[in-house]
C-alpha cells in the first residue's frame, strides 16, 4: 500500500517527470503498481525500468481501460499513478470511484492549455475495505 511519505514524495517529483527528466523516474515512490503517462504532458519519456510497469496514452484511457485497468481494479490492490491531461485524470477518477478507488494524491503541474486541460500528477489507490489488497 502506498504510505502518507511516497504521497508527499510524489508531489515532489511529479514536476521533474513533466520536464521529461529521466533522473525522476528512479524516484517514482515506492508502492505503486503502475505509472501512467500522458504523452501530451511532456516531451517523450523513455521506455526504460523505472520500478514499475509503465503504461501510455494520448489523452484517450480507453485502451488503457479495457487492457489493464478494469480487470486489475476488480481485484484488491493495485495503485495507480499517473502524469495525465486533466480530461484523462478525471475520466480514471470516474471510474475508481465504481471499484472502491478514489484520487488519494493530485498536482496541477501547469496551467491549462487553450482546451482548458491541465498537466496533473497523481496517485489512484483503493479506499473501500473490499479492495484493501
Amino acid at each position: 500500500m502506498i504510505t502518507r511519505r511516497d504521497i508527499l514524495k510524489w508531489g515532489d517529483i511529479a514536476p521533474a517527470l513533466a520536464a521529461g527528466s529521466h533522473a525522476a523516474f528512479a524516484k517514482v515512490p515506492q508502492g505503486l503498481d503502475a505509472l501512467l503517462v500522458d504523452e501530451r504532458c511532456g516531451p517523450a519519456l523513455p521506455h526504460t525500468q523505472v520500478g514499475v510497469r509503465l503504461l501510455r496514452c494520448s489523452g484517450d484511457v480507453t485502451k488503457v481501460w479495457y487492457d489493464e485497468l478494469d480487470w486489475r481494479w476488480r481485484k484488491p490492490g493495485f495503485v495507480l499513478g499517473g502524469l495525465t491531461g486533466s480530461d484523462a485524470l478525471f475520466v480514471l477518477e470516474t471510474l475508481g470511484q465504481q471499484h472502491g478507488r478514489r484520487v488519494v494524491s493530485r498536482s496541477q503541474l501547469a496551467p491549462a492549455d487553450g482546451r482548458g486541460v491541465r498537466p496533473v500528477a497523481w496517485v489512484i489507490a483503493p479506499v473501500h475495505p473490499s479492495m484493501l489488497g
